[in-house]
């Protein structure tokens, strides 16, 4: 009976581990890939553009943009300790989040990937450096991105699961 038992539990284990390694792997892929993408394009844009411009038609222009992360805007400004641990506590809670929704590692992947870049550089530099500026919306960078992408695709997947639950 206790072999039975054992094997059940072995099995439960198995396919517990199968339904989250997909999400465990999408999650660490996005959060090693998208700040190596990032930092490397941002230093083939400095190295390229420096303080040159490349326009792009009627839509805006590539050009280098030192922006800070909006928490050194405020007016007592934090130091990394404090920018770290917000980083370390929000993507835990969003790891947490992603965990009971196993679909969504992609999307929390490169969320806290895109904001790990954001926090090496604002760390290294003390600025981002955004380069796409259209002429509608503000300067943006990939980081932007894969961080725009990650909170909708992660808010979008949320409640789409929470409305076919009840």
């Amino acid at each position: 009976m206790s072999s039975q038992a054992d094997n059940l539990v072995n099995l439960l284990a198995w396919q517990s581990l199968a339904l989250y390694l997909p999400w465990m792997r999408a999650l660490i892929t996005g959060l090693l890939l998208i700040p190596l993408l990032d930092q490397a394009l941002k230093f083939f844009v400095l190295f390229r553009l420096g303080s040159q411009s490349v326009p792009l038609g009627r839509m805006g222009k590539l050009q280098v943009v030192q922006t800070q992360i909006w928490m050194a805007r405020t007016p007592r400004s934090l130091n990394l300790i404090v920018l770290w641990t917000m980083w370390i506590l929000g993507a835990c809670a969003l790891i947490v989040v992603s965990s009971l929704a196993p679909s969504c590692g992609w999307f929390a992947g490169v969320l806290v990937g895109g904001s790990l870049s954001h926090g090496i550089e604002s760390s290294s530099r003390g600025w981002i450096c955004d380069y796409v500026c259209l002429r509608f919306w503000p300067a943006f960078n990939m980081a932007d991105v894969a961080i725009t992408v990650g909170a909708c695709g992660l808010a979008g997947r949320l409640i789409l699961m929470t409305k076919a639950l009840g």
